[in-house]
């Protein structure tokens, strides 16, 4: 017979990993300035990053959740496995090296060298991509919410009488890169 976990005992690690996150954020910011000022910024951001980072990922649980219930067991596999791999090393490591790569004109390896020994120079990159990096993310997003908006399968609507013209036009394919692109 299978023994049943506490609910307490699922937030051990992450708890943990919490904790000395944020432990390691009082010490980067004592090591940057020496004082204790900085050691409290330091923490104060890192607490709000962690309890953001906590929400959206709850949210983004709940939508994978759904998805996987639809997998195969060897997609479901996959999706956790690569997925996440995607999603924390990717997307939090890979894709910022990348942006300043494309933008500075250096390749990856010097992009991450930078990131690692000229942190304000990094910064002052990725400060004057903002423009693109945040047409690129609104793009992405607006594509998202109207593919799920014209969804033709849902059964709930949250924007009623625009949801129900805009899914007159969801079954042209492409519609939303097009709705998008005007």
């Amino acid at each position: 017979m299978s023994q049943k976990r506490s609910a307490v005992s699922y937030l051990k690690w992450p708890l943990i990993v919490t904790f000395v996150g944020l432990v390691l954020s009082a010490w980067l910011g004592w090591e940057t300035e020496k004082t204790l000022s900085a050691v409290f910024s330091f923490l104060l951001v890192g607490t709000v990053l962690a309890a953001l980072e906590i929400a959206l990922s709850f949210d983004n649980a709940i939508v994978n959740a759904n998805k996987l219930v639809e997998m195969t067991p060897i997609w479901r596999q996959r999706f956790l496995t690569w997925g996440i791999l995607i999603a924390v090393f990717g997307m939090r490591i890979v894709f910022p090296v990348a942006i300043v790569a494309t933008f500075a004109w250096i390749n990856p390896f010097a992009a991450m060298h930078l990131a690692l020994s000229d942190p304000d120079e990094y910064s002052h990159i990725i400060h004057q991509s903002h423009s693109s990096i945040a047409a690129f993310g609104g793009t992405f997003l607006i594509m998202v919410s109207l593919k799920f908006f014209i969804d033709e399968g849902k059964s709930v609507d949250w924007i009623v009488g625009l949801e129900r013209n805009l899914r007159k036009w969801g079954s042209i394919r492409g519609f939303e890169i097009a709705l998008v692109l005007l």
